[in-house]
């Protein structure tokens, strides 16, 4: 089966496997019988682990956030104040919709429905990439496939 990503407003198609930002995961996606799913861990400023999913199974949830849904088919972890932490959620067999704030080297992405945003104020949207199950990295240059 071939699934694809969407992540801002970008379509990342061919089985995206890892997925990158500065040299660093922010998750990982596979496929088994019920279609596409996400692997992650999340950690706040510290290094503390707040999120820890496998397979759109939440295994860990700070107490601190709030999880509003919690199915194989749709994920959403809001913070205190209702800012979306991550959201993951399967639209059909082939398509599955990641977004969130991750954080790497003390800098914060925000993927929404419909852009990435970085912290200088720089936002990547509409691109349509290739990844023929390979990893993608997320630059401030737009997303690239790392085939």
């Amino acid at each position: 089966m071939v699934y694809k990503l969407l992540i801002g407003n970008n379509f990342i198609l061919n089985n995206p496997k890892n997925v990158t930002f500065k040299n660093s995961p922010i998750f990982s996606l596979n496929e088994d019988n019920e279609g596409p799913y996400i692997n992650t861990e999340l950690f706040d400023i510290t290094g503390s682990k707040i999120i820890e999913i496998i397979k759109n199974n939440v295994i860990f949830c700070n107490k601190e956030l709030k999880t509003k849904f919690m199915k194989r088919d749709h994920i959403l972890i809001v913070d205190k104040n209702g800012e979306i932490i991550l959201e993951s959620r399967v639209v059909n067999k082939e398509t599955i919709i990641v977004s969130g704030r991750f954080g790497i080297d003390e800098e914060v992405i925000t993927i929404t429905q419909n852009y990435i945003s970085f912290a200088n104020g720089k936002r990547i949207m509409h691109s349509k990439v290739k990844s023929n199950n390979a990893s993608i990295s997320i630059t401030e240059n737009g997303i690239k496939s790392n085939n």
